[in-house]
């Protein structure tokens, strides 16, 4: 062959194989916000599934294989916290743009995956946490594991396992959608868990839930589990919390059961200075208290079943079963009082018990449509028998003066249904929602009073939300009526609100973001305070029912910013709350009948309260995710506005958090200033603690030791009136509280493999017995 022969054969082999060579190319994206995903891993295989090469897409979610011969292929796409996806390439001859490729979120994605990296991904209406391996092995329930990722306005009591947000109100807690307590959470086993959606802001369809935080789990296709959390105090006082829990599962079907046992026993000491301006006078009484038992068990258990074909339908039963004994109240007290229109003091004998027990059923039933289409229902009916006792004496030189006793029996029996329609589109979500609620309350009061209250209450709340996503823009629009009714014999009470909702979400970037959500609300009186009765809290004040409270309207602005990369995470959280015509406290005094020369303590719709809260949050890391520390700068404003007094307090706070992970040694250390609360005319002074735990974590079990309040000689709390007729200071404090070692050992033991969970995405409860109390 010549030469020349030859380079023409070669020349026309290399431009045949260029003609061959092709790029395949795309775009990975969030199916939900189309936002890009960085890092996601791409694998081109052949159509038998062989590796050809892989690659990464890059801040803009794009990726690319270059020089690829014409062929078939499957491009895999796949993300920590997604579902894998899978696109076949038939006959691929030339350049191939796939364009956007989306992903969606899966409770299965990270089930052979190990996270190394904290991985936080904003969402507009939410963040979703990816806990590290490191996290993971240093918790031993799902409560451990929350307090390890140190989540904003997250406040959580490893004493009692309660997480709440700074101001002291419940956070709501879901697993797969499902609304739990506390206890399931518990029993949540960490190595279990996949993912937490933390709603910092919730949407329309959560009430007016503070904030949400929704473990997304595996569950088990077969086998079964068991855990236990047991934690207690064994010298100096009685506390305890212990949790037991147990799953089987069988092909479609889900077994559970889970209990809680907690129990209270401490010595609370109070002293008080009441001054009460009479028309003619002024009586300064002040009280010395000595050690008085305050008492507590409760025991919660739950039976449940779930039906699931996943992707198609759920239906889920929960039988709940709540018990409450608490021989002694926290507002017990025996003490002595000095006044200053006698020289001879008063001994106080305060004596209060209660009893509860509440059965429940709950039905939930969800079923996906065609078209990205969701259907939910759910029905609950709870019973509520409940028992209160109060017993007052006063003694003066052994001389009985004031004996008052009341007896309350009540019954209360409601039923609440909802049902949620979901709509996904390609840029956008549409949510409808109708929740009713209805109750009847009887309540028999005996004693110093006799007489009958019953109670007919009502609540209707339907909403419309959409949801749109425009470049780095998210806005929600919602528009909701509220219906709330009460009666009460010939007394009836009805009201409308409007409750639009306004959120807008800016994401600067895949590190920063800014949010703005206003809305307007609003809430019913508590039943208990509706009750038409009065009741005696000592010689010289009366309690009195109202059955003429008005449903409350109120607004709410919040402004959400943060920035997180690298070891350095920052939030700032700003929020303004109005309340038109809250329910507070009025103190008048009685000039007739039985009421005379009487102060009348009585709840009425006052002008207005106006909340200010501010915090930013400060968060480091430096070293991975060994070593967290928090810090958390906040300010209180209030603002109360009476229709006879207007009062203002502000309440600065710095908490602080350190936590030390490291393999399955975990050590942490916590601080939580005061929250004080103001409302009506009366400053609560909120709770300071100090926490230290240590512990070691296995796989099936784990030992940590918590010391609440190492460097403390006493646990306060406290109030301050600052009425014009019957201003008060109370202090109440205990030294059981101090240095308390609480020994905490869980276990957890499973078998079979895991799919994915149903998501059950709502649920109903009602635990408002309706009783109007003496107590002071």
């Amino acid at each position: 062959m010549s030469p020349r022969l030859t380079l023409l054969i070669i020349l026309l082999l290399l431009a045949i194989s260029a003609q061959s060579q092709v790029k395949i190319s795309g775009t990975v994206v969030d199916t939900e916000t189309k936002d890009a995903i960085e890092f996601a891993n791409i694998a081109l295989l052949k159509s038998d599934s062989t590796f050809v090469s892989g690659a990464s897409s890059d801040m803009k979610g794009l990726f690319a294989f270059n020089n690829i011969p014409s062929g078939d292929y499957i491009v895999s796409a796949a993300f920590v916290g997604y579902g894998k996806k899978y696109i076949p390439l038939n006959r691929v001859e030339g350049n191939t743009d796939l364009g956007n490729i989306d992903l969606s979120h899966s409770a299965v994605a990270l089930k052979d995956v190990t996270v190394t990296a904290s991985a936080v991904i904003q969402k507009p209406d939410r963040k979703i946490i990816m806990p590290t391996e490191n996290q993971i092995k240093a918790s031993n329930n799902g409560v451990t594991l929350l307090r390890n990722l140190q989540l904003s306005r997250i406040v959580i009591n490893p004493i009692n396992n309660t997480i709440t947000v700074p101001d002291g109100k419940a956070v709501q807690l879901r697993i797969n959608g499902v609304e739990v307590t506390s206890a399931e959470v518990v029993a949540l086993q960490p190595a279990d868990i996949i993912r937490i959606e933390y709603h910092d802001e919730p949407g329309m369809r959560y009430g007016d839930a503070a904030a949400v935080i929704d473990y997304i789990t595996l569950r088990k296709e077969s086998g079964g589990s068991v855990s236990a959390n047991l934690g207690n105090v064994f010298y100096d006082m009685d506390w305890g919390e212990n949790f037991v829990s147990a799953k089987v599962n069988h092909k479609k079907s889900e077994f559970g059961v889970n209990s809680y046992w907690s129990r209270r026993g401490i010595n609370w000491t109070r002293e008080n200075t009441e001054t009460f301006n009479f028309p003619d006078k002024t009586l300064e009484r002040k009280e010395e208290g000595e050690p008085t038992r305050f008492k507590t068990n409760r025991v919660n258990t739950a039976l449940n079943y779930s039906l699931q074909e996943p992707d198609k339908y759920l239906f889920n039963a929960t039988l709940r079963y709540n018990y409450e004994y608490t021989p002694n109240e926290f507002s017990d007290r025996k003490s002595v009082i000095y006044s200053s229109d006698n020289d001879n003091p008063l001994s106080i004998l305060d004596h209060t018990t209660w009893k509860n027990v509440t059965p429940s059923l709950d039905l939930y039933y969800q079923h996906n449509l065609k078209n990205e289409q969701i259907v939910i229902f759910n029905a609950v009916g709870t019973y509520i028998d409940s028992r209160s006792s109060r017993l007052y004496q006063e003694h003066r030189q052994n001389q009985l003066n004031t004996d008052i006793y009341s007896l309350v029996l009540g019954d209360k029996y409601s039923l609440i249904g909802e049902g949620i329609y979901e709509k996904t589109f390609k840029t956008g979500k549409l949510s409808a929602g109708l929740k009713h609620t209805q109750s009847y309350t009887s309540n028999e009061y005996s004693g110093n009073v006799s007489t009958d209250i019953g109670l007919n209450f009502a609540e209707t709340y339907g909403y419309a939300e959409y949801q749109l996503r425009k470049g780095k823009f998210n806005y929600s629009l919602g528009v909701g009526v509220m219906r709330s009714y009460n009666s009460q014999g010939d007394d009836s009470n009805e009201k409308y609100i409007f409750r639009p909702t306004l959120r807008i979400a800016y994401n600067i970037n895949d590190n920063a973001y800014v949010r703005l959500h206003s809305y307007i609300s609003g809430y019913s009186p508590s039943l208990s305070d509706l009750n038409n009765v009065v009741q005696a809290i000592d010689s010289l004040q009366i309690r009195k029912g109202n059955p003429a409270l008005k449903t409350v309207m109120f607004s709410s602005s919040t402004l959400n910013a943060g920035y997180n990369k690298g070891m350095f995470g920052a939030e700032f959280f700003m929020r303004y709350t109005y309340d038109h015509k809250p329910i507070m406290e009025q103190i008048s005094f009685g000039i007739e009948g039985l009421e005379e020369g009487k102060f009348i303590r009585t709840n009425i719709n006052q002008k207005g309260f106006h909340r200010l809260n501010m915090q930013l949050s400060l968060k480091f890391k430096p070293w991975k995710d060994y070593i967290t520390l928090s810090v958390s700068p906040g300010l209180n404003r209030y603002i109360s506005e009476g229709n006879t007094f207007t009062h203002t307090y502000n309440n600065w706070r710095v908490p602080v958090n350190l936590t030390l992970n490291y393999k399955r040694w975990s050590v942490s250390g916590e601080w939580h200033p005061r929250w004080n609360n103001y409302w009506g005319e009366t400053l609560n002074i909120g709770e300071e603690i100090h926490i230290v735990s240590a512990g070691y974590n296995a796989p099936k079990w784990s030992l940590n030791l918590v010391m609440f309040n190492p460097f403390s000689s006493e646990y306060t709390q406290g109030s301050r009136n600052q009425s014009v007729l019957a201003p008060n200071i109370s202090n109440v404090y205990t030294t059981n509280l101090k240095r308390i070692l609480m020994v905490n050992f869980s276990l957890n033991l499973n078998f079979g493999r895991q799919y994915k969970a149903g998501d059950k995405r709502m649920n109903n409860n009602d635990s408002d017995a309706g009783i109007m109390k003496g107590t002071k």
